[in-house]
């Protein structure tokens, strides 16, 4: 081999060295690029990840906030006293609280997700108004009243206004109804009617009685001046007889009414139950004497005294015109059972129970009316008078009646807390 020979193949071997010298000093170049580059990235993405984990506990709170609101706003629509039906875009039912429940009949579970018009149909049948303030067709902004059907088939009055629901864009999403009953209302506004007109005619009674009783008190004498002169074998005697009868029921007729037309002012003071109890049931055993009826009178008073606060005349009065009234509906005999024990949550409870007729259904909210009665010589006072005294003492009566097997009524009286030392 030649000295150049032997030169070339070192020469090759420099250059291959220096070309691959180069390459791995790029090689290096170019993996500390990729290094800084893959740890930057990592940063990135710790950064990410640390930013995911910051927004995902926003949203878990925002939820937690959102369902805490929302339970909140289902406690506050659950302990309204007004009921509240809401329905969304297609009229199915999507809220309906407990006093919707409560005034309706209707459970959640039967409602929830259906049609409102199934449950609460328009008039006539047609389109509930709700549905038409949903469509358009109308806007509740106020307060109406009108007669909604409870699920049972009767009608309850309620006051009721429609409002329609829209998102933040102002879409329209729902409707919702709010309404109350207001029977409670109603009666209130019958009994206030009512009071009005006995005030009226307890005015204008008093003029009438006044006005009647003068010339019933001269028929009256004239009747018993005319009778002194008749035999007692003359047959005019006995139609003068009916006269002073009939004279003598007008007068009764006057007399209640002003007692049940004038104002009630009694005058309280301490009063033991048992023992006006044990008087009327005394007086009340020596008319059915006097009458020849059968009627037993058993006396279920117990030992001691209960007292109350209250006028004792016209608490013999109530009592008295419950008495005759249980005789009166005993006309082929029986039991009349009187008796006053100490009643529930401070009242004292005085009961008259026969063994009578008793009353029918349909007349059990009529018998406390005033001129009301189903007697033939009957004024239709008494009871109304009876109502009248016990409400004037703070207490409140109670019927209870089957046909022909006999009527309880018990009357309560605010009773008397007695002091002990």
């Amino acid at each position: 081999m030649t000295a150049a020979e032997q030169v070339l193949p070192t020469a090759l071997t420099s250059e291959v060295m220096a070309s691959f010298q180069k390459i791995i000093a790029d090689f290096q170049v170019r993996a500390e690029r990729l290094s800084a580059a893959y740890a930057a990235m990592r940063e990135d993405f710790r950064k990410i990840n640390l930013e995911l984990d910051r927004k995902n506990s926003e949203l878990c709170e925002s939820l937690a906030r959102q369902e805490e609101m929302q339970t909140y706003l289902d406690s506050i629509l659950q302990s309204m006293e007004n009921g509240v039906i809401g329905i969304d875009i297609d009229g199915a039912v999507t809220h309906f609280n407990r006093a919707a429940e409560e005034i309706t009949g209707y459970s959640v579970g039967e409602v929830l997700r259906q049609p409102y018009a199934t449950f609460f149909p328009g008039e006539t049948g047609g389109e509930p108004e709700l549905v038409r303030v949903l469509h358009g067709g109308g806007y509740g902004s106020r307060m109406k009243e009108r007669a909604l059907r409870h699920r049972d088939g009767h009608t309850i009055p309620v006051s009721y206004h429609h409002a329609l629901l829209r998102d933040r864009t102002g879409e329209k999403r729902g409707a919702v109804e709010v309404f109350s009953d207001i029977s409670k209302l109603k009666a209130l506004e019958e009994e206030m009617q009512q009071t009005r007109t006995m005030a009226a005619l307890g005015e204008m009674s008093a003029t009438v009685a006044h006005e009647i009783r003068n010339p019933l008190g001269a028929m009256g004498m004239w009747a018993a001046l005319l009778e002194r002169d008749f035999t007692d074998d003359d047959p005019r005697r006995s139609t003068l007889g009916k006269i002073v009868e009939g004279i003598s029921h007008l007068n009764k007729i006057v007399t209640n009414l002003l007692v049940f037309t004038r104002p009630v002012k009694p005058e309280l003071r301490k009063a033991d139950m048992v023992k006006i109890v044990g008087e009327i049931v005394e007086f009340v055993r020596i008319e059915i004497e006097r009458l020849e009826q059968e009627v037993t009178v058993v006396n279920e008073t117990g030992e001691g005294a209960i007292h109350v606060l209250a006028d004792p005349e016209k608490i013999n009065q109530v009592l008295l015109n419950l008495c005759l009234n249980a005789t009166q509906a005993m006309p082929e005999g029986g039991t009349l059972r009187v008796g006053v024990a100490e009643g529930v949550k401070g009242y004292a409870a005085l009961t008259v129970a026969d063994t009578g007729c008793g009353i029918a259904p349909d007349d059990i909210v009529k018998i406390f009316d005033p001129f009301f009665t189903t007697k033939e010589n009957g004024t239709g006072l008494g009871l109304a008078i009876v109502k009248k005294f016990v409400e004037s003492h703070s207490g409140y009566v109670d019927v209870d009646s089957v046909p022909s097997k006999g009527t309880t009524v018990k009357v309560f009286i605010p009773q008397l807390k007695e002091r002990r030392l």
